[in-house]
């Protein structure tokens, strides 16, 4: 019987629970107002049904505020109890512990026992834990309402002491971003810190900015502060401790990494929690105790309802008589699903590569095309890539042609690249593939500087599919190699059009499209504006698997609804005329979403639809919120490997769901399995939300579909974090939004060219 652990504590509240709470009309304006000058004695909220300000006394000789007041027996108004909680918290914590937050409250660990410690550090420069407490409300079968306290640990680095103090210890601030303190509202709460620009230049002691916030061109040292980001934190901790640093960091990073696993943080969750019911003595008004339970476990009666959703069923033939739950095995024994239909069976692929590197891509370029046989691992010695790319998908042995640059810019990119297609028009043939040597460090690289974009910008217009490796992946030896290797041949094949296989639905009355919404953020300055652009992927279900559909849109934020508008009536169109689909057929679109929607854009959604005359349609709107505080905890995982530390230790598998509510579930993308190594610490859940416009509310099935998706990814065999309608969008959005800062960037080359077609983009 499984054993699970959710850091989600239950509360209630013992003594006189009724007590007079305040009335008065609400504006924002005036809630602001009364929580700046009363947040140490009252709680403040927002009763949107009448739309006034309730305001609850909370310290000892506190009055209701409001003019009206009416009687409230906390014990049974629930919908107080997160606000009192804060609120009891802030009052526990203050003068004891750091408070960073007072919604989710967040409170620094003590100072003694901070992460990095050495006699030369000064006092000022730490890392210490955080913990935060946040208040949920579980929904659980028979309208039973559960309502809780999450605590989840990180850790932190702190830098208190100013930039004049780091210059009096010799440290450079040249390049660096500062910050100033800002006082908060509420003193209990440490000061606030804003970026405000990055260091040119020191000239007595006073330091002059560039990329700087409006009115801050330059800044007394003393007063400046320098960011704490973790490559910021380790630099400036190497420059005051030299040789020293190394194993400080190293020990340092150690200690986190054994807080982050799952022991480490479930003994920092219970130990946080004990705290609070012990010794803290939580009141939410004065006699009105608040008991926190234990963290709830699978075996409780508040324990939501739970399951381990079954891997995905992958379609390898067009018959779907070939079957199976490993993408791996199945494109080994099966696949591909369109190997009678591909075409061409024999490429051409053109290999761009800097002279100095060419026989370590020659080498490598060999190895992917026929194969690793003699590579091999597991008790079993199997030769994960023993076939290679050629006899894997069923094709012939390919034309292959070596150009070579002088240098790694991206001038002598661009210059190869037109070689590769003036040799294609002098010859009368047609490139299918690029492969493409570019290194790690290009990606620090913008626009036309950059030489996997400007080389991608050039192929892709002229529809010829582009494949980068890194530098630093052709040196992995062969046992790291051969990983590589398989999901670079899966996304190879994906981007030359093919099809490896095709995700199994669930035969169904309605017709069902799904429609993902990633985002991908720009910005040339860390202070200015930042822009976000929205990609757009659309899957359908047909004939009982799913199909992506064969275009993809990025567009900029703001123009995002009516880029949707134009691929929802395209989607539509397409399948209908496709599957001969009636105006009266049942439809079901799923909305699969990087951020909350907000009422106005699921209304126009629903206009949307009724515009297409689709008769019986029902919708789901699912946010997909990886950053969220829950975790889980499995009490029979003992860790996943041969040698101490294992990995995964208390962690979940892949396919946990836990059902929150109706309208909120628990899902487990990458579990224990799928972690890399053991400082990985522990894999985490994403939080599906379906907002409450949604006309399809069956939170099982939606869960059940994301994860799925999740296990359909063309661009690598081992299952994605996130469904792929979420996935492919994020990516449709960063590639487009780098190729659009190319000079000659043609933006209708994937628009409306054959490569836009297929997968270019993983």
């Amino acid at each position: 019987m499984p054993n699970y652990t959710l850091n989600f504590a239950p509360i209630s509240l013992t003594g006189e629970t009724t007590v007079f709470v305040g009335m008065q009309p609400y504006s924002k304006e005036t809630l602001t107002d009364l929580r700046r000058e009363y947040h140490d004695t009252h709680v403040f909220r927002r009763r949107g049904r009448d739309d006034v300000i309730l305001d609850i006394p909370v310290a000892p000789s506190a009055k209701p505020l409001g003019n009206l007041q009416e009687k409230v027996n906390l014990a049974e108004a629930r919908e107080h109890w997160p606000q009192l909680l804060s609120a009891a918290l802030m009052r526990a914590f203050a003068g004891a512990r750091d408070i960073i937050s007072d919604y989710p409250v967040t409170v620094l660990g003590s100072a003694a026992r901070g992460l990095i410690q050495h006699s030369d550090l000064p006092v000022w420069i730490e890392r210490r834990t955080a913990l935060q407490f946040d208040t949920r409300t579980h929904h659980l079968a028979g309208g039973r309402r559960v309502v809780g306290i999450v605590c989840e640990s990180r850790t932190r680095n702190l830098i208190s002491g100013s930039c004049a103090d780091l210059l009096a210890l010799g440290v450079p601030l040249l390049g660096r971003y500062v910050q100033v303190e800002n006082a908060r509202d509420d003193n209990r709460l440490v000061p606030r810190r804003n970026l405000i620009g990055r260091v040119v230049a020191v000239e007595d002691d006073v330091l002059i900015l560039d990329d700087h916030a409006e009115g801050y061109d330059r800044i007394p040292a003393s007063q400046a502060f320098p960011e704490s980001r973790a490559k910021a934190f380790d630099d400036i901790v190497r420059h005051i401790l030299g040789d020293k640093a190394g194993p400080v960091l190293a020990h340092a990073e150690q200690m986190a990494e054994q807080l982050n696993t799952g022991p480490g943080r479930k003994r920092q969750m219970e130990e946080a929690l004990g705290f609070l019911r012990d010794k803290a003595g939580l009141e939410a008004t004065p006699g009105v105790q608040i008991r926190i339970g234990a963290m709830i476990g699978s075996r409780d009666r508040d324990f939501p309802q739970s399951e381990v959703m079954p891997k995905p069923v992958l379609v390898f033939d067009p018959s779907s008589s070939r079957k199976d739950e490993r993408s791996e095995r199945g494109l080994k024994t099966s696949g591909p699903y369109d190997q009678r239909t591909f075409s061409p069976k024999k490429l051409n692929i053109a290999v761009i590569c800097q002279a100095k590197h060419e026989g370590q891509v020659d080498r490598f370029v060999a190895k992917f095309l026929d194969g690793m046989p003699n590579t091999v691992s597991g008790k079993n010695n199997i030769a994960r890539y023993g076939d290679g790319f050629i006899r894997r998908f069923h094709l012939e042995k390919p034309k292959v042609a070596f150009f070579t640059t002088p240098s790694a810019s991206a001038s002598d990119y661009v210059e190869a690249s037109r070689k590769v297609l003036q040799q294609a028009a002098d010859e009368g043939f047609k490139w299918n593939l690029a492969l493409v040597q570019v290194e790690e460090e290009f990606k620090e690289f913008d626009g036309d500087d950059n030489p996997y974009y400007v080389t991608k910008a050039v192929l892709l217009k002229r529809d010829v599919a582009v494949q980068s490796v890194r530098l630093e992946t052709m040196g992995l030896s062969d046992a790291n190699l051969v990983f590589a290797m398989n999901h670079m041949s899966l996304a190879t094949y994906a981007k030359l059009g093919g099809t490896p296989w095709l995700l199994a639905a669930k035969q169904t009355v309605a017709h069902e499209l799904v429609i993902g919404l990633g985002s991908h953020t720009v910005s040339g300055s860390r202070i200015g504006s930042h822009k976000r652009f929205v990609g757009i992927t659309t899957v359908f279900s047909s004939d009982g698997s799913y199909l992506l559909s064969d275009k993809t849109a990025v567009v900029p934020f703001e123009k995002y609804a009516d880029a949707l508008y134009d691929t929802l009536k395209r989607a539509i169109t397409l399948v209908r005329k496709q599957d001969n689909w009636r105006s009266t057929d049942k439809v079901r679109l799923v909305f699969h979403m990087f951020k909350p929607p907000k009422d106005t854009e699921a209304d126009a959604i629903k206009r949307t639809v009724d515009d297409l005359g689709l008769e019986d349609v029902t919708f789901a709107f699912v946010h997909v919120a990886s950053d969220n505080p829950y975790i889980v905890f499995d009490n029979g995982q003992p860790g996943i490997g041969f040698r101490d530390p294992k990995k995964g230790v208390l962690g979940p598998s892949r396919g946990l769901h836990i059902k929150l509510g109706d309208y909120e579930s628990l899902v487990v993308f990458s579990g224990a399995s799928e972690l890399k190594q053991a400082s990985d610490g522990m894999p985490r859940p994403s939080l599906l939300k379906l907002h409450r416009h949604s006309t399809f509310k069956d939170m099982t099935y939606l869960a059940r579909q994301a994860f799925e998706f999740s296990g359909h990814s063309w661009r690598m065999l081992a299952p994605e974090p996130f469904p792929i309608t979420i996935r492919y969008s994020d990516l449709i959005a960063e590639r487009l939004t780098g190729l659009a800062n190319v000079p000659n960037w043609d933006a209708e080359a994937v628009q409306f060219g054959q490569i836009g077609r297929t997968l270019w983009f993983l």
